[in-house]
């Protein structure tokens, strides 16, 4: 190419850039004050909210009569877990709970939390602003459309390249703009408070200090920052930023404006100490102390959850090591607590084995894909273990709570408290051709409309089916609980 040609190249490239519509990308806001001139920690969108509203006893759904807690966390895996798990929402919904009087009672109006990563944060959003429209509309709106073809028209069409030019613009601003075009609609973390529970998280990685994120009042609120006014969309994009492919959308701290105050339900700022260096409990207080130092933290750039955290599990595990037994709330719930179900709904696709049996892996696709697969995968296992254990922790915290009261509460005996962990995968599926093809979907946000169908009914089946699932439904039945009024969880 000649110089002129080259000149003649360059100033058509930037009258093209020089065309392009700025993107305008909104930051987080930082956290209201009260009258008083303290953070108003109670703004945020957080778990709190509904448990407080059923210990106030103003709270009027299934949940509050239930001596149950459900914890649902959705993983990563592109369409083909946001598939399944929509399929697990199903199920959750085919499962009668039926006490005296509460005719219509799901296993899926007991749930507590959903906690969603990457690909499951489409339907753990979707459906918490949804609710029952979710199943009417999630496979129109995202799960049958071709994802993908927004994602090459920000790489290929010249109006969409704002982003070679503007620092403050990347990919992935692209993208929360197209989810927000698709499913969410203008919709903040305001408008889930507003329908109620189950508590939705998602989840992102912070890239800087390595650890899940999730989109909670408790971790907005350590950067004085309100997540009430943040847009449901840039979350689920921060959530799927898939390295390399996409930019990661960045928040700013306003630590500064709190002055060191710190939001409720968080371990205090000396459970850092030395002396407990190994305690899980510690590790969290030393990263929300990093959040509230305005000299370390100007921002907080987010990726792809599943890089910290595939299966959406460590962000509950932070919910229950940031509960301190002391608290009212605390004890009211193990007061009220019988069955414990965490439920992990696993949408990951199976290694490539394929490789131990070649003597050359050369293919970029292959090694990539091997590369992200291993390092998103890799604790999986450990994640579960480490969640187990939480949960029979749980479970001896709030017998030893129930019993201190008495030998029976609410009609059962004090130890009668259960807790496990149940963990619906692809890899559980009877068919072994179906299994195979599913398993061995790509990961991505564009897949075959009968693989859709597939993963749906699949995941559907497996949890309508399960037996622990079923057994602590009916557990939950055989001894409702007085509505709000009454006695309050």
């Amino acid at each position: 190419m000649t110089a002129r040609a080259l000149a003649a190249f360059l100033s058509v490239f930037g009258l093209l850039l020089g065309g392009c519509t700025s993107l305008q990308v909104r930051m987080n806001d930082p956290l209201p004050m009260t009258a008083t001139g303290a953070p108003d920690f109670a703004a945020n969108y957080g778990v709190g909210d509904f448990a407080q509203a059923m210990l106030d006893g103003t709270a009027d759904w299934p949940a509050a009569r239930s001596d149950l807690l459900v914890f649902v966390a959705f993983s990563g895996g592109g369409k083909r877990s946001a598939a399944f798990a929509h399929g697990a929402l199903r199920g959750l919904r085919a499962i009668p709970v039926r006490p005296a009087g509460s005719a219509g009672w799901r296993m899926l109006d007991d749930v507590d939390y959903i906690s969603g990563v990457s690909g499951g944060s489409f339907p753990a959003a979707h459906y918490g602003l949804n609710r029952e429209r979710h199943f009417e509309t999630f496979g129109e709106e995202f799960l049958k459309r071709d994802i993908n073809a927004y994602i090459y028209g920000i790489y290929l069409f010249p109006w969409n390249w704002d982003w070679l030019a503007n620092p403050l613009v990347g990919t992935n601003d692209y993208m929360a703009q197209v989810y927000d075009r698709l499913m969410f609609r203008g919709a903040t973390f305001a408008d889930l408070r507003r329908r109620g529970p189950p508590v939705i998280s998602v989840n992102a990685t912070d890239i800087t200090n390595e650890v899940s994120f999730p989109f909670l009042g408790g971790t907005f609120g350590a950067l004085c920052s309100n997540l009430d006014s943040f847009p449901i969309a840039r979350a689920v994009a921060a959530s799927n930023g898939f390295p390399i492919l996409f930019s990661p959308i960045t928040i700013e701290s306003h630590a500064a404006r709190c002055a060191g105050r710190r939001p409720p339900g968080l371990p205090p700022a000396s459970a850092a100490a030395p002396a407990s260096l190994t305690s899980r409990r510690a590790e969290l207080a030393r990263l929300i102390n990093v959040y509230q130092d305005p000299q370390q933290t100007r921002f907080v750039h987010l990726m792809d959850g599943g890089i910290a955290d595939n299966l959406a599990l460590r962000g509950l595990l932070n919910v229950f090591i940031g509960l301190g037994s002391g608290d009212a709330l605390y004890r009211e719930t193990a007061r009220r607590t019988r069955r414990i179900l965490v439920l992990s709904v696993d949408g990951e696709s199976a290694p490539d084995r394929s490789l131990g049996r070649q003597r050359v892996v050369s293919g970029i696709g292959q090694i990539f894909g091997a590369v992200s697969g291993t390092q998103i995968d890799a604790y999986n296992f450990e994640t579960l273990a480490v969640t187990t254990e939480q949960v029979g922790h749980l479970v001896q915290e709030f017998r030893r709570i129930r019993c201190a009261e008495g030998r029976v509460v609410n009609g059962r005996p004090c130890a009668d408290v259960e807790g496990q962990v149940v963990h619906v995968a692809l890899s559980a599926i009877d068919d072994p051709t179906w299994r195979a093809r599913l398993e061995t979907i790509p990961t991505g946000l564009t897949i075959p409309d009968a693989d859709v169908d597939a993963l749906v009914q699949y995941g559907e089946q497996l949890v309508r089916e399960h037996p622990a699932i079923r057994a602590v439904a009916a557990a939950a039945g055989e001894n409702p609980l007085p509505g709000p009024a009454g006695a309050r969880r």
